[in-house]
């Protein structure tokens, strides 16, 4: 049997026999679809190792990526997800405006290259969440361009801030994503946001490697011969969470997802009683550093909109044909003067100057753009007693007479409405109403319905 020696401990854990990897069946979620129950995370992936991590992980058997427009790696990431794996993006503190937020996730679908599984609220910024999360709403019922929407390391008094807003009533966040492990587990917040059938889903389950050398951890893994890792992912799972791990090696990736039997009930109590005082201490300062705001990739300020980004080089391809050399420039043809054209003299001989002729018995002739003088007598044919015929120039034709422009229709009254016709109009008709009384029309059904039945009653 082969066993893998800890360097830091004297445990030696021996390895599982051949177990197949398998994903969990997946999360049904409040909005009734469902999502895959372990996720692979792209937070601190190298840009130039995303793309290859991505397709590493879809090979070991992951279908469910978490990224952000943090993590910086979202275009890379992009050129390895296909339509079948499940993306979610989240909003960075510096777009904390209604605009910039649907201007962040637009960016985002641009650089995945299709519409996003999942948007989340990366941070409850004071004062500020609630606009975000209604621009993330704006995104999935208006745009269609996100199909689900949710929340991240949201605290109980977060969530009821965003209940009182009455957000939640028009679209239900699916998810908090937070962090959890035996390390810091918060059960209160955890029981609070499952009761109100909101998935939670834990980030930092491996606390970045840091809680694979733990004493209890190595005990527990060695008792049912899978590594450290197995054992504080299936305690995750074991709580119902959705569960984010990371990993570039793509041998450890397929070994996240090995099934085993599982914890029993003193594994998961000696888990559970893993988390310090100190541990809460250090991530309650954590959760206030985030959320007063941090610097993006980018820089400080809002992540810039896709269109102030210059899109990236495509990379070539090894079968592709060599790019033919640009052809060299066509020098532009100048005009002939119509007296050397008509010269018949030997050839190669330079043609005479043409004699001055009055102005009266010379016309305009447009050539290529630009303009020679032709005397009249070259215009007539040889031994042609007939005067050559003047043709009318163009500025010398009669102007047509202006058209009268037609007169403004006269406005029409708006149509005379009552509260049962308007709880009945479409968003189409409420915006029309709205628009013939000069009144705003932005907003969603619900906003627009109200804003028309005060106009109405008033």
């Amino acid at each position: 049997m082969q066993e893998q020696v800890f360097a830091a401990k004297s445990i030696c854990v021996p390895q599982p026999h051949a177990i197949d990897a398998k994903m969990p069946p997946p999360m049904l979620l409040n909005d009734g679809t469902e999502m895959p129950q372990i996720a692979y995370g792209l937070y601190q992936v190298k840009k130039d190792e995303a793309t290859r991590c991505v397709a590493d992980a879809i090979k070991a058997g992951y279908a469910h990526f978490d990224g952000a427009a943090f993590y910086d790696n979202e275009r890379e990431a992009g050129r390895s997800l296909t339509e079948a794996c499940w993306y979610t993006t989240k909003v960075w503190t510096t777009d904390s405006t209604f605009e910039d937020a649907v201007a962040s996730v637009k960016r985002s679908r641009a650089e995945i290259g299709r519409d996003l599984d999942l948007a989340l609220v990366h941070w409850p910024v004071p004062g500020k969440h609630v606009d975000m999360y209604r621009a993330l709403v704006h995104c999935k019922e208006e745009l269609k361009i996100v199909k689900r929407i949710g929340l991240s390391n949201y605290t109980e008094p977060d969530y009821e801030e965003l209940e009182r807003s009455g957000l939640v009533k028009v679209c239900r966040p699916v998810v908090n994503q937070i962090e959890v492990s035996p390390f810091l587990y918060r059960k209160e917040c955890v029981d609070y946001f499952q009761e109100k059938h909101i998935v939670v889903q834990a980030f930092k389950p491996l606390q970045r490697g840091a809680a694979l050398q733990n004493d209890i951890v190595l005990s527990i893994a060695e008792k049912h011969s899978v590594t450290a890792a197995q054992v504080l992912i299936k305690w995750g799972l074991q709580k119902g969470l959705c569960v984010c791990v990371k990993s570039s090696n793509a041998e450890r990736m397929a070994e996240n997802l090995k099934e085993w039997w599982g914890l029993d009930m003193d594994d998961m109590e000696a888990l559970d009683a893993l988390t310090t005082e100190e541990a809460l201490v250090a991530w309650r300062a954590h959760y206030e550093k985030r959320r007063a705001g941090t610097d993006g990739p980018w820089g400080p300020g809002p992540r810039p909109a896709i269109e102030d980004v210059a899109p990236p080089a495509p990379e070539p391809s090894p079968d592709a044909p060599s790019p033919s050399p640009e052809p060299a420039a066509v020098p532009p043809i100048q005009p002939v003067p119509a007296y050397e054209a008509a010269w018949s003299g030997p050839r190669g001989a330079p043609a005479p100057e043409p004699a001055a002729v009055a102005d009266a018995d010379t016309e305009t002739c447009r050539v290529d753009s630009s303009t020679v003088e032709i005397p009249a007598q070259a215009l007539e044919e040889p031994g042609d007693p007939r005067p050559s015929p003047k043709r009318a120039r163009v500025d010398d034709a009669p102007a047509a007479a202006a058209a009268e422009p037609a007169p403004a229709p006269a406005p029409t009254a708006a149509p005379e409405l009552d509260a049962a016709t308007v709880k009945k109009m479409t968003v189409a008709k409420l915006r029309a109403a709205l628009a013939a009384r000069g009144l705003d029309t932005k907003g969603l059904k619900a906003a627009l319905q109200a804003r028309l039945l005060e106009a109405v009653a008033s």
